[in-house]
């Protein structure tokens, strides 16, 4: 499976199980406790893609002025990703990644069977240098049958207004190889029958981070953060193919996709979260993006969380909402006998599409040892003027979160 399907896969997972990435504004004091959060979850398309994610995370202090947090998936995936390509019965079989390419030789979909499995593992260490000021470090790695990546980042805190506000500033970087399970890619923009191939690609991808985190009274917080990336290097997904089709979509030819080798992001976020006084959690928050290959998008997001007893038990229903516009490259098929463009990619997640998640999140505590929090989400989107109309998907997630004394 492409690399690229494989982290769009990821990030719905995130949003689907409800995630909300909270800042705290301030350092805790040592308190010796570990964290410990063990999560299975079952992710599974409508007749397309099944992943089972397996994560483990620890996090705690060792020392008045340092934390860690470790952490470990390893993700399974099976199931059938679109190609690009036009789906009739004139098409070019495609066998995938376990195939280890196209087989032009007959008739099929276009569909791409594949199983993969991914391993990622993560570190973070932070440091308070004094009692405003602290500044985490953070690597990770991450390892598929196709597609390698390695990165890290860096970001300082300082707590101003009475640690009411707190500033910060990040910076990251990332390497990443990227093939087909033969550890080639094909030729952009080239005929699938020609059959060229080349080396493994490469990208580096650089980041930074201004953000702003205050503290608006006793129970809101909110969030501002201003995110700017740029990668360089092989973007192009190398299992990903378009079609010259005509207007019955009967598929005359088919191409690999070529995208450009340079990419610039710029994302505002905006959060915020209240305690009201019943207890209960309100939750909010609305992304904006914005690249230089066209595509901009706006994402919302919101969650309840109601207290059953005034303590670990709760249950919060979330939901999300995400619409995009088209690269300016996308296509749904090339014209007859039409001129190559310069890049093109039939690639549905690169289309106009919208898509909306809702679902529940519970907390059960389990005697002293901790709490239980299954989750369950529904995932619908849908595109416009792609080979695919629409997508589906269930979530469901369990975790197990345990605090402990350190010795």
């Amino acid at each position: 499976m492409a690399a690229t399907d494989k982290k769009n896969v990821r990030a719905m997972l995130a949003v689907a199980t409800g995630t909300l990435l909270c800042q705290s504004p301030a350092a805790q004091e040592y308190s010796n406790e570990w964290i410990t959060n063990l999560t299975y979850l079952d992710y599974r398309e409508r007749d397309r893609i099944s992943v089972q994610s397996y994560i483990a995370n620890i996090r705690g202090q060792i020392s008045d002025d340092a934390r860690i947090q470790l952490g470990v998936v390893l993700d399974t995936m099976t199931g059938a990703t679109p190609t690009g390509a036009i789906d009739g019965d004139s098409v070019v079989t495609s066998t995938g990644t376990s195939g280890g390419g196209f087989d032009v030789s007959g008739a099929g979909t276009a569909m791409a069977e594949f199983s993969d499995t991914r391993l990622s593992v993560d570190a973070n260490w932070e440091h308070s240098y004094t009692r405003l000021f602290r500044v985490a470090y953070g690597g990770y790695a991450s390892v598929e049958s196709d597609f390698t990546a390695i990165g890290g980042s860096i970001k300082a805190s300082l707590d101003i207004n009475n640690r009411l506000t707190t500033l910060s500033v990040g910076v990251g970087a990332e390497g990443d190889k990227n093939a087909k399970r033969d550890g080639t890619t094909p030729g952009p923009m080239t005929n699938v029958e020609d059959a060229i191939f080349y080396d493994a690609g490469r990208r580096n991808s650089f980041s930074g981070l201004l953000g702003v985190t205050q503290v608006l009274d006793r129970r809101t917080v909110a969030q501002f953060n201003v995110t700017y990336s740029h990668s360089l290097g092989y973007h192009t997904d190398p299992y990903k193919v378009f079609s010259m089709a005509d207007s019955d979509d009967v598929e005359m030819e088919r191409f690999y996709e070529g995208r450009p080798d340079e990419r610039r992001r710029l994302a505002l976020y905006s959060s915020m979260r209240q305690q009201r006084p019943d207890g209960n959690i309100l939750g909010g928050s609305v992304r904006l993006y914005g690249d230089d290959w066209g595509v901009q998008s706006i994402t919302l997001d919101s969650q309840y969380r109601y207290s059953l007893d005034g303590g670990a038990r709760f249950i919060e229903p979330f939901g999300r909402f995400h619409f995009q516009t088209a690269a300016d490259f996308y296509l749904r098929s090339l014209e007859p006998y039409a001129a190559l463009p310069e890049f093109a990619s039939s690639d549905s997640r690169l289309a106009q599409m919208q898509s909306y998640t809702v679902g529940l999140k519970f907390s059960i505590p389990v005697h002293t040892w901790g709490s239980l929090q299954p989750r369950l989400a529904y995932f619908h989107q849908e595109f416009q003027d792609a080979t695919h109309e629409r997508n589906q998907a269930l979530i469901v997630s369990i975790s197990f979160e345990n605090t402990s004394s350190a010795p």
